[in-house]
């Protein structure tokens, strides 16, 4: 049996780089080494692209080997690496898959230019997913429901009052526009608040958006899409996400902090809701254009009535996920879903090469 390296891309130039380390390091330690060998690349903050060739040490050692490495365009995976320290020769590997725990909307094109197969969306769907806006704006325009929002592009145009009447809501949530895991992310009920949650957000981004804010019970759905039978979406039964009196939503510290968040892998829920969930979230997959897999989050208020809020097309894939865990409810265990993302994204390189 051949095995494949398999590229693991952590890092990147936002606030998430630790996130995304934090994800390398699960998804390292769980590939199985009769099938595959883990290639680590970090991108540094500056956009360097960096090899650990340690990797006996990783995750305990973060330092690079000192060798920068770049995907060759149009090579199918072939890297070139150049040694900054001068003391030994530059070269070159093979890469045959990338798994990337950096989600920028740009990555991708960078992946599809060297043509080298990569577990995700291609774009535009990466792109559209990082842009809540224009996630937002395809939803609503393909008559999906979502919650009222409205985006800001300057400090300047942020009214409070003017929001409040515009959402119909006397609570608002603010937030970059180009940032997931909740960072930046703020609920505001009055001016003083309001002001210092949009300069938060702006020091994310230039774009930020306010929404009404949602009093509802929050469900996170995942989808995985078959690679020969691209109209067949798995898609689990839905978890749930309740915030205890710590947090007052699931914010970025509340996801990495379990004693602020209750997680039921399985919500508790009749069969008709969670088809209906499970309907709409496979409808926001279709409409964006997702590939491979994707993680929509919904809200449903105490009436019934349910709200699409994010579409994720690069959700965290570690063993501990709730991405992972929905998946092993349904009867597919983690080290099945890493064999099935990495195959399947090798099966829709080699076919899309085909057509061109």
């Amino acid at each position: 049996m051949t095995i494949l390296n398999v590229a693991l891309l952590f890092g990147g130039r936002s606030a998430e780089h630790e996130v995304t380390m934090a994800a390398a390091r699960a998804v390292y330690e769980a590939l199985d080494r009769k099938r595959y060998t883990p290639i680590l690349v970090r991108i540094a903050p500056d956009g360097k692209w960096w090899l650990h060739e340690n990797a006996l040490r990783f995750p305990l050692d973060m330092e690079s080997s000192g060798a920068q490495i770049a995907l060759l365009p149009g090579g199918g995976g072939k890297a070139l690496i150049h040694r900054c320290n001068g003391g030994e020769r530059s070269g070159t590997c093979h890469i045959d898959v990338v798994l990337a725990n950096v989600c920028d909307g740009v990555l991708q094109g960078i992946l599809e230019t060297a043509q080298v197969p990569f577990v995700g969306s291609r774009l535009p769907a990466a792109a559209i997913c990082r842009d809540k806006q224009m996630t937002k704006r395809i939803l609503r325009d393909a008559g999906l429901p979502i919650a009222r929002f409205i985006a800001l592009t300057t400090r300047e145009a942020a009214n409070f009052q003017f929001a409040q009447e515009t959402l119909c809501s006397r609570s608002l949530i603010v937030k970059p526009a180009s940032f997931h895991s909740s960072i930046g992310v703020s609920r505001v009920t009055c001016e003083s608040e309001f002001q210092a949650a949009v300069d938060l957000a702006f020091g994310h981004g230039s774009k930020v958006l306010i929404e009404e804010f949602v009093q509802a019970r929050e469900f996170e759905c995942a989808i995985l899409q078959e690679a020969e039978k691209e109209s067949n979406l798995l898609c689990p039964w839905p978890c749930e996400i309740i915030p205890t009196e710590k947090a007052a939503f699931f914010t970025y510290k509340a996801k990495l902090d379990e004693k602020e968040v209750i997680m039921k892998t399985k919500a508790e829920i009749e069969d008709v809701v969670a088809d209906r969930v499970q309907a709409l979230s496979r409808e926001a997959f279709r409409v964006i254009g997702c590939e491979a897999l994707a993680r929509v989050d919904l809200f449903m208020r105490p009436n019934g009535e349910l709200l699409i809020n994010e579409v994720g097309s690069k959700p965290d894939i570690t063993p501990s996920s709730m991405f992972a865990r929905m998946m092993a409810e349904s009867g597919m265990p983690y080290d099945a879903l890493l064999q099935r993302l990495l195959e399947d994204a090798i099966e829709r390189s080699a076919r899309a090469r085909a057509v061109l």
